[in-house]
């Protein structure tokens, strides 16, 4: 941690006069992506940012991430939810590349500010999730002590099992959910070359859920579906390569909707196309970039209705973290051509 220091204490510099432009511009995409009011996040963004250039500066890290700690531990305590904070992390290094981006000239500093910020992201991202993980177990305990000492008859103690089996099972679902999510982050935020990040990311997403098949797939200039898929061992594809012509089948129909597709049996969908061997139901979520549709997710189960609406929203969740880091790696793509000696 200590190395981000001297990196983060001159991107924080830089950025300071700037303060009000990057709260704006920060408030304006949580906005567009996550669908809040502004009211909602500006007191969340005004205060987050104030910290992040009075902290950083001084070299506070640790202070500022335990400050965080509590902060995200006394949220989940209260029952809040980490999903409209979650995208919120990643967007704010969006709204700072303009001005890292005008301040250095030089490569390894620009390159050196943008990675400091993304691991940054990742720290604060890790401190959501592990309170949220952390309350989830604390719940589950508390409910698994209150079942032991529920009831006295027969019938009493039948319900608080089945209520205790309830609840482990949405408690073990919101933890898949929560280390896919961290799993992803994880994996991808190193990742500076768009096509390798949506290979990183079709594999991560299906080596957590060990679905039959995953496909991170992106609109090009011309309008044709291109990407990266991962399948199970031994899974293959009826077709492959690009995709020429508009976006058919269920992705087709969730890029048009510009909303999640959840197909319970592919064979009663007159949209399916059967591509992969085995699937059962598929869900697809496309990635919003703003009001612009830019690709989608495909998932494939060789499960009847293998998805539900914990899927969609923790999909939902995937596609804006996908969404961001795309934007960040094509933009620092663009930094370094831009800096590359002709």
């Amino acid at each position: 941690m200590k190395r981000l220091v001297p990196a983060l204490k001159q991107a924080a510099l830089l950025l300071r006069p700037h303060r009000d432009s990057i709260l704006e511009a920060w408030i304006l995409s949580i906005v567009q992506v996550a669908s809040v009011p502004e009211a909602e996040v500006r007191p969340y963004c005004t205060r987050t940012l104030d910290a992040l250039l009075r902290r950083l500066p001084g070299g506070e890290l640790e202070a500022l991430l335990e400050d965080e700690a509590q902060a995200a531990a006394e949220g989940a305590r209260t029952g809040s939810s980490f999903l409209p904070l979650a995208p919120s992390v990643r967007l704010l290094t969006r709204g700072c590349l303009p001005f890292l981006l005008a301040a250095l000239s030089e490569g390894p500093d620009l390159a050196e500010a943008l990675l400091a910020l993304g691991e940054l992201a990742n720290l604060r991202l890790e401190i959501l999730l592990a309170a949220q993980e952390e309350e989830s177990g604390r719940r589950l305990i508390e409910a698994q002590e209150q079942a032991a000492l529920a009831g006295q008859t027969a019938r009493e103690v039948s319900r608080a099992n089945e209520a205790l089996r309830r609840s482990e099972a949405q408690s073990r679902h919101r933890a898949e959910q929560i280390a896919l999510l961290a799993s992803v982050a994880r994996r991808i935020a190193p990742v500076q070359e768009p096509e390798r990040l949506m290979q990183e990311a079709a594999e991560a997403i299906q080596a957590r859920l060990n679905h039959t098949y995953v496909a991170v797939v992106v609109l090009d200039e011309e309008g044709v579906l291109v990407g990266r898929w991962a399948g199970r061992p031994g899974v293959g594809r009826h077709r492959g390569g690009r995709a020429q012509g508009p976006p058919g089948g269920v992705i087709g129909r969730a890029l048009r909707l510009r909303a999640p597709q959840v197909v319970a049996d592919v064979a009663r969908d007159p949209d399916y196309h059967a591509d992969v061997p085995g699937t059962a139901s598929e869900m697809v979520i496309p990635l919003l970039d703003g009001h612009a549709v830019v690709g989608a997710i495909d998932f494939q189960s060789q499960q009847p209705a293998g998805f539900d609406l914990d899927d969609v929203a923790a999909g939902e969740a995937l596609a804006e973290f996908l969404v961001v880091a795309m934007r960040n790696a094509r933009l620092l793509q663009e930094a370094r051509r831009r800096q590359a000696p002709e």
